[in-house]
């Protein structure tokens, strides 16, 4: 097989320009990097094209992957160190590329087949807060993740990553407005409930609906664009006095496993 050694390839170029979030937009792909991510990719046939440095051959693990993943995606392309780096996010790229679908659906769409928890990012804008949201989601086997607008991108490479695969088994409905979020919750009957720091009632306290569509705010002003008037409860998570209020992601993963409990 060929190897791609220059970065102004068409391919590479086309590729490389998934790190924008229009051409994510437009294409309806993105991009996953890493064994990890990739193997995840391929384990639930989310793999459109695979990049990889042939290194990645050298260890069992990598050997497997790259087994997978040449009988079943479009384009399978051996590319040289030089390429991989260019095309990669991080420092140091483990030989590893994967062009991807996004798992994306409308909110009209999007009806959960079993009761439980959706969460709402409300102008969360740390792409690690909300990978590790995705993570939690999939780890506690929440329905879908709802991304009002002015929500970083859950697409984007540090949230992919940081998701640690929950990307490719978690729903996301993206760059929606609470109106029509509000509209969805009525019709499928989940009940709003709100996280805020100190505020409202311990989360330990209350009865957690069988549907729940549980908000998590902005990193420093909380809820940005959620009227207080459409909130059922208000939930805080009680820390230590003089202790600083948990982060965004933490707070979310505290809340998911005591939802579903």
């Amino acid at each position: 097989m060929d190897m791609i050694t220059s970065i102004h390839n068409e391919s590479i170029v086309e590729t490389r320009k998934l790190k924008q979030k229009k051409h994510r937009e437009a294409s309806g792909l993105f991009l996953a990097e890493g064994l990890r991510l990739c193997e995840v990719a391929a384990a639930v046939d989310a793999v459109e094209q695979a990049y990889y440095h042939e290194a990645l051959a050298d260890t069992d693990r990598g050997a497997a992957l790259l087994r997978e993943l040449s009988g079943r995606t479009r384009r399978f392309v051996k590319v040289s160190a030089r390429v991989m780096q260019a095309m990669a996010e991080t420092e140091a790229p483990q030989g590893i590329l994967c062009v991807c679908k996004c798992r994306q659906v409308s909110l009209k769409d999007f009806q959960p087949d079993k009761e439980g928890l959706v969460l709402l990012a409300d102008g969360i804008q740390d792409p690690g807060n909300l990978g590790a949201m995705l993570r939690i989601l999939w780890a506690g086997e929440g329905r879908g993740l709802i991304c009002l607008r002015g929500t970083t991108d859950p697409f984007g490479g540090k949230c992919v990553r940081a998701s640690m695969g929950g990307i490719f088994h978690v729903p996301v409905i993206n760059g929606v407005d609470w109106p029509g979020v509000a509209r969805w919750a009525i019709v499928n009957g989940y009940e709003v409930i709100a996280a805020e720091s100190g505020a409202g009632r311990d989360y330990r306290r209350i009865n957690w609906p069988k549907k729940t569509l549980l908000c998590i705010g902005n990193e420093a002003q909380g809820l940005i664009t959620i009227p207080a008037a459409e909130v059922k409860e208000r939930v805080y998570i009680p820390v230590k006095e003089g202790a600083e209020s948990l982060n965004a992601a933490v707070a979310a993963g505290i809340l998911v496993f005591e939802a579903n409990r």
